[in-house]
């Protein structure tokens, strides 16, 4: 019983170290610290549906009043799914597709739901199932947006690190349509600021409704 104790608490242990190494870097990156507050990652969830929600604790100094505390949850594409905060009394988020039970919260007080998903069409979602072809094509980031009242896809490009000065470089983002072709292009950066094709206006892009990220670059 005791061989048995251990070989358990191994299996743990090599589990957890093989599952902390193998977070999407999106989700690595959450990790932060500043003089107030510490967000650090604390574990992976599994709910039914196939769907993976990583956990984060945020904590801050005791004598700092408005400082967040509590905890965060997102989906492996970094969306924020669900927070269940206290810092001058109790507030919380569920997402679309959530429920309250599943984070273990069924009692939780003045909790507001997001909005409800909107559906991707069968084209978009052939394109993001093409990881490699998406990574070899320098695509940084797959985004649902809502502009001029209709669901656009935004595909924003990494910056060529060999460029000199890129950082001060433009980024080119391509909106699609559902049946995956270009609405707008978008240079955003750089000396002209941003600017559009196709009819748009830079208060367009300003003016976007970010809804859901759908895919991001490994």
């Amino acid at each position: 019983m005791k061989n048995w104790i251990i070989f358990s608490l191994l299996l743990f242990v090599i589990g957890s170290g093989s599952q902390a190494q193998n977070l999407p870097k999106c989700i690595e990156k959450m990790n932060k610290k500043d003089n107030l507050t510490t967000t650090k990652f604390e574990r992976v969830l599994q709910f039914s549906g196939n769907r993976t929600v990583y956990e984060f604790s945020v904590k801050s100094i005791p004598n700092c009043i408005h400082c967040p505390r509590g905890l965060v949850y997102y989906d492996a594409n970094c969306n924020m799914v669900a927070y269940f905060m206290n810092s001058r009394g109790p507030t919380g988020f569920v997402a679309d597709g959530y429920t309250l039970a599943e984070f273990g919260k069924s009692g939780a007080q003045r909790v507001t739901y997001g909005i409800k998903r909107e559906d991707i069409s069968n084209q978009i979602d052939k394109v993001i199932a093409k990881n490699d072809s998406l990574n070899k094509a320098g695509v940084k980031q797959i985004v649902q947006v809502k502009m001029r009242d209709q669901i656009l896809y935004s595909f924003e490009h990494k910056l060529n690190p060999k460029l000199p000065n890129c950082k001060d470089c433009p980024i080119t983002i391509v909106f699609y349509n559902a049946k995956y072709q270009p609405e707008v292009t978008f240079q955003v950066g750089g000396l002209a600021g941003i600017t559009a094709n196709n009819g748009y206006k830079a208060t367009d892009y300003t003016s976007r409704q970010k809804l859901w990220i759908l895919w991001n670059a490994n």
